[in-house]
């Protein structure tokens, strides 16, 4: 009997769970200086907290937030995608749960294959619609370098085509260093890039539609982490910095706005945030970016797997 039990538990344990919307959210204060509801530079704190308790919380590399359905969607390095819904009273990011969980398939239906299973970015297409059911979610892998389209329980749907230089080796630092980062462009269509320039410079971003626009690190060693595009037209870009454990970790948030008028130019940026851990932040490994509503956003960290790191999730406003 005990081991029927057993393995009717670990079947179950295989099949996507919706987790019974489990509570995972830990609030955070993020600064020694300032608290939720404080302004600094031009945005506006509206809580954080530390997701704890799930395995399957390791490793957020991007989120995106489907209006009609209500969820906020999250990839990881594993290859998952996550169900999650954020718990705001009074303006204040106070909880999320997470509903469920999925694997990333491939084209016969088969989990990922390790080599390919780094989901890095993430977009979407048909989530503000109006109509339930048909969201398509937009995914950039590392390593392999592409960009597919999934269903929102992780079926693969069809490739995305992309320039073709995004599938050279050479044009990558390094085998970690590739599409990091996804944006749906209103005029462009999928916008994204290498996470670091090939030689100490700007980083070039390109477009679905064949532009390219370059963007210059704010700080030494930034990289492009996440990229969120507005109904306007603005693109935000998600700067992470890091040298070292002897240097601080530099977390920056600007704006931006490509144009056909200066594409194949370094694009013109103002700053939104910058986080420096040495400077009183507790901020970590911030590498997603979601709109959620309105001039409101979330950001999320990855925490590399690691027990010592925390999957931080932070709610502002740009003011």
């Amino acid at each position: 009997m005990f081991r029927l039990l057993l393995l009717v538990h670990l079947t179950f344990l295989l099949l996507p769970q919706p987790s019974g919307a489990q509570e995972v959210g830990r609030p955070l204060p993020l600064s020694d200086h300032l608290a939720t509801g404080d302004d600094y530079m031009g945005i506006r704190l509206l809580g954080a907290l530390s997701l704890q308790g799930r395995e399957a919380l390791a490793e957020l590399s991007d989120l995106a937030w489907d209006e009609d359905e209500g969820i906020l969607y999250s990839v990881t390095d594993r290859g998952r995608l996550l169900h999650l819904l954020p718990v705001i009273e009074q303006d204040r990011l106070v909880n999320i749960k997470l509903l469920r969980h999925f694997d990333l398939l491939d084209e016969t239906g088969k989990k990922l294959r390790k080599s390919e299973r780094d989901s890095e970015g993430l977009a979407l297409e048909q989530s503000d619609n109006g109509v339930a059911g048909d969201s398509l979610l937009a995914v950039s892998f590392e390593g392999h370098n592409r960009v597919a389209l999934y269903s929102a329980e992780g079926e693969f749907r069809r490739s995305v085509k992309m320039p073709k230089v995004l599938r050279d080796p050479k044009l990558y630092k390094s085998g970690n260093k590739g599409l990091e980062a996804l944006a749906r462009h209103r005029e462009f269509g999928y916008i994204t890039g290498p996470e670091m320039a090939k030689e100490r410079g700007a980083i070039p971003l390109f477009s679905q539609t064949g532009q390219r626009w370059y963007y210059r690190p704010l700080e030494p060693n930034g990289a492009v982490v996440a990229l969120e595009a507005l109904d306007d037209g603005t693109l935000l870009i998600l700067e992470r910095a890091f040298s070292s454990i002897f240097e601080p970790l530099v977390i920056s948030l600007s704006s931006s706005r490509p144009t056909k008028a200066n594409t194949d130019s370094a694009l013109e940026t103002r700053l939104l945030a910058r986080f420096d851990n040495s400077q009183g932040w507790r901020t970590q490994n911030f590498e997603g970016l979601t709109r959620y509503r309105g001039n409101r956003f979330f950001m999320v960290s990855d925490d590399g797997g690691e027990s010592f790191l925390q999957t931080q999730l932070l709610y502002f406003e740009i003011r």
